[in-house]
């Protein structure tokens, strides 16, 4: 089996942002929508004052470390201090859904020819790819390669849909097609619900993001009516919370264990680990520590594909590899993006090392990024 780890560089060549100027584009791409309706119209309102409170911050992860210090900062402060709280926790909630909504837009706008052909030439019944990010292009082309299916793929179950997927898709950050369920949908009447399983066990997926995976006529059974919903990912921030929090509990928690678990499993039977786009950054500390155990770490390094690409370009069809041959893909390939996309980014190789070496981590499963120190 072998395991593809991808990080942003590795959809760039599908129109999607970097972190680093992902801030920037999406307070532009906001404040271009003052023709949208409803909950849409917000958008050039809030970038502009976020922009205003926060400055023209480019880097995404910054952007959100700030908003987020805000809202910890106002929890215990006076008056104003709780106030701005609240209004900045509310605008950074129309800033997430904002980010789905150019998502969506980005996706429409051409073919993801690298992951097409990924898809279909490179990835093998039985591999498993581990991404950090949002957008579900890759799982379409999977989908339409026959090497993906929903109703398993993304290791949780979504009953009624197609089982036994050829490959799984694990996206540690969660994905801009999956909404947490608030109360099951219902929006009125008598209802009870128990506290902490006020949005449900697992992310719910709309019609029409199945409709852009392939499916002719696929609903998620446990969205039936619609009704409020949270997006499920995990923002880019120096400190991830993998859970949502409230007056009613923490929830979420074993969703993400599981993914996590899944990962982190993946990773130590695989036969090859081939990564992507994705320069392990230190503000990333769960990603760091899938494999705690020094033995194991040690058997995934020899595992680590050492052909490099220019760790400073984004995957694309112009990206060529750093003087070693590649000798996994087929040779009408070898050289072009299907080479960048199953190549391993010299500056991540780099990381991982530092990892290696690094003392164990306790046993128990961090679940927040404490103290992580900003991207270089």
């Amino acid at each position: 089996m072998t395991v593809y780890v991808l990080g942003a560089g590795a959809s760039c060549h599908a129109g999607y942002p970097l972190a680093k100027s992902m801030g920037s584009q999406l307070f532009s791409w906001m404040k271009k929508q003052s023709n949208a309706a409803g909950f849409e119209s917000r958008y050039p309102t809030t970038a502009r004052f976020l922009e205003d409170l926060l400055g023209s911050v480019g880097n995404i992860e910054d952007l959100f470390t700030k908003m987020q210090e805000l809202v910890a900062d106002g929890e215990n402060g006076t008056s104003e201090q709780r106030a701005m709280r609240t209004v900045v926790a509310n605008e950074r909630g129309v800033f997430i859904n904002a980010l789905r909504s150019w998502f969506a837009e980005i996706r429409q706008q051409g073919v993801a020819e690298a992951y097409r052909r990924f898809a279909r030439e490179i990835v093998s019944p039985g591999d498993c790819i581990i991404t950090f990010n949002y957008d579900v292009s890759l799982d379409r082309e999977l989908r339409l390669a026959g090497k993906f299916e929903a109703g398993d793929g993304y290791g949780f179950p979504i009953e009624t849909l197609p089982l036994n997927s050829a490959t799984k898709i694990l996206k540690l950050h969660g994905s801009a097609s999956w909404l947490a369920l608030m109360f099951a949908g219902i929006t009125s009447g008598p209802f009870q619900f128990q506290p902490g399983n006020v949005l449900g066990q697992r992310p719910v997926i709309g019609k029409d993001e199945f409709a852009f995976l392939g499916y002719s006529d696929a609903s998620d059974p446990a969205f039936p009516r619609g009704g409020a919903a949270l997006p499920v990912m995990i923002m880019p921030t120096r400190s991830k919370e993998f859970f949502f929090g409230g007056n009613t509990g923490v929830e979420y928690v074993e969703f993400w264990d599981s993914l996590w678990r899944q990962a982190s499993e993946a990773l130590r039977r695989a036969d090859r680990v081939s990564i992507c786009g994705y320069s392990m950054p230190s503000a990333d500390q769960r990603a760091l520590e899938l494999t705690t155990n020094p033995a194991e770490q040690a058997l995934l390094r020899r595992r680590i594909d050492l052909d490099g690409v220019d760790c400073e370009r984004a995957a694309g069809t112009t990206a060529q590899l750093l003087g070693h041959e590649f000798t996994d893909a087929e040779a009408a390939v070898a050289g072009t993006a299907m080479a960048a996309l199953t190549g391993f980014w010299t500056q991540a190789l780099d990381s991982y090392q530092q990892v290696v070496e690094r003392p164990p981590v306790p046993a128990e499963r961090l679940r927040r990024d404490r103290d992580a120190p900003p991207a270089p």
